[in-house]
């Protein structure tokens, strides 16, 4: 049975209690003359007490040793502790081995021990010396519906605050103590010795079971005891800077749980040209001079590498001094008037004039241009000059200046909330003072496996000012928020934590 403690109680100090109350009641207990073997008996018993507590492995192993030592010590029927748990005074052991459940315990024996508590002070029944000053209905109570003899409870109290009670019952005299203290007390009695022993038993106690309860008590009761503490703290006049800062504190959680924030993620970008167009070697040969790097602008028709035409030239001088050849055939034929020769002679120049075209092209092709004005974006072939090239090995790679794009790299989890037409700003590693504002323009629906994890591209265009901004190259490097619609802060937590837990509980559950 468990009753709420809310009364403020004394701290029953055994030495303070005594001096105080031999000068101002007469019925207060006072420090019997026992016998010098009594006195050092109790006195290992109070130490047995204690040590008993500081070996038990927790609390609860704890209080359950106390109670038997106590209750082998003072030679009592039962004794019980009571603790207060969550601001009630639950009973948690007994010596007699009864397994005490919440709920069932005898509620006068509950009564008994918070009458104790809120007078703040040890009641024993029967008395030694009547008292007005202390109220004992309960321990009368119990004293009559279990048929006992004697009844004795005393708070444990620790610097003004109590943190339980232990109650001891006797149903026999004991004949040991009976004989060598005081043989005209009444049987089964409690005598003042054993009431002073029992007092420092629980000033001893109080402040090791409370550090025992404060280690071992479980989570949840640790939370619900800070939150009655802060709850009284709140009530408290004198707290102002606490409560200024509950207000301020209320304040910040209705802001992140209602006010719509600014809601973005973040990507890797990247900036690409447009349009690339790949310059590849048109014959074989050998390179003989490079113009250009990576990163040059260029003019369209500008020259940028040239490949080795010492082969070709030789040919095409060859051919010439061919067609000299057929045309002095032709000239003779033609005198002689030989028609045969001379349709021959025609013939055979108009081939070598072909085949002159032809080299005359090839020589043409040796040197590449600019198709277009751009970038050079890859290609650094300084230091490759007299390699031999292969028809179709690509050389250069250009880039229009003006024309360009952006892709990001946005994370699996984030996609789908990715859709054409929304904005976006890019800052780029090289000028970070300059915000480039951007659309959205496709989402690639592939996945690509990168250094970060899996990353979907999304591909952006410049938008506004950001469309002709001077000092852009394709490579480029940076970051880019996208913006998403206004969410409040708490909500766009649990939204993804949600989306993870049950991703974690799909794997492993």
């Amino acid at each position: 049975m468990n009753a709420t403690v809310s009364s403020p109680v004394k701290t029953p100090v055994a030495s303070t209690a005594m001096a105080d109350a031999a000068q101002k009641t007469p019925d207060t207990v006072m420090v019997s003359a026992d016998t010098s073997a009594h006195a050092q008996h109790l006195s290992q018993g109070l130490l047995g007490c204690i040590q008993t507590a500081l070996e038990a492995p927790d609390w609860a192993h704890s209080t359950t040793q106390v109670v038997t030592q106590i209750g082998r010590q003072l030679e009592c029927l039962r004794v019980s502790l009571g603790w207060v748990v969550s601001g009630q005074l639950r009973i948690v052991a007994m010596s007699d081995g009864v397994v005490v459940e919440e709920g069932a315990a005898i509620p006068e024996l509950n009564q008994a021990m918070l009458e104790a508590v809120h007078q703040g002070t040890l009641l024993a029944l029967p008395q030694e010396l009547p008292s007005a000053e202390k109220i004992t209905l309960a321990h009368q109570a119990l004293l009559k519906t279990q048929g006992l003899a004697g009844v004795m409870t005393v708070p444990l109290a620790f610097q003004g605050k109590v943190y339980g009670a232990i109650t001891c019952e006797r149903s026999a005299p004991s004949e040991v103590l009976y004989l060598a203290l005081r043989q005209d007390a009444p049987k089964g009695h409690f005598t003042v010795g054993e009431q002073n022993w029992l007092l420092s038993v629980a000033e001893g106690l109080a402040p090791l079971l409370n550090l025992q309860y404060m280690l071992h008590r479980p989570w949840y009761e640790r939370v619900s005891t800070w939150g009655r503490q802060l709850f009284r703290r709140l009530q408290d006049p004198t707290e102002r800077a606490l409560r200024a800062a509950a207000v301020a504190a209320v304040l910040v959680l209705a802001y992140l749980l209602l006010w719509p924030a600014g809601n973005a993620i973040s990507a890797n970008a990247k900036l690409e040209g447009s349009v690339q167009r790949v310059l590849s070697a048109p014959l074989d040969g050998y390179l003989r001079n490079v113009h250009v790097r990576p990163g040059d602008v260029v003019k369209q028709g500008q020259v940028l590498a040239e490949l080795s035409d010492d082969d070709l030239q030789s040919s095409r001088r060859g051919i010439e001094a061919e067609i000299t050849q057929h045309e002095n055939a032709f000239a003779e034929a033609f005198a002689r008037g030989d028609r045969g020769q001379v349709a021959m002679a025609q013939s055979k120049i108009a081939e070598s004039r072909a085949q002159l075209e032809l080299l005359d092209q090839q020589l043409s092709r040796s040197r590449l241009t600019a198709p277009f004005d751009g970038v050079v974006i890859a290609g650094d072939l300084h230091q490759q000059l007299g390699a031999p090239v292969k028809r179709g090995d690509s050389l250069l790679t250009l880039a229009p200046g003006l024309d360009w794009r952006v892709i990001l790299q946005v994370s699996e989890s984030h996609v789908q909330d990715i859709q054409r037409g929304q904005l976006a700003h890019l800052r780029l590693a090289a000028m970070p003072g300059q915000v480039i504002p951007l659309v959205i323009e496709r989402v690639t629906p592939i996945a690509r496996n990168v250094g970060e994890g899996v990353r979907y591209e999304v591909e952006a265009k410049p938008k506004g000012v950001g469309a002709g901004l001077s000092g852009l190259r394709p490579g480029l490097e940076g970051v880019a928020h996208i913006d998403l619609p206004d969410q409040p802060l708490v909500w766009r937590w649990v939204t993804r934590s949600w989306n993870w837990l049950r991703m974690v509980w799909w794997v492993w559950f």
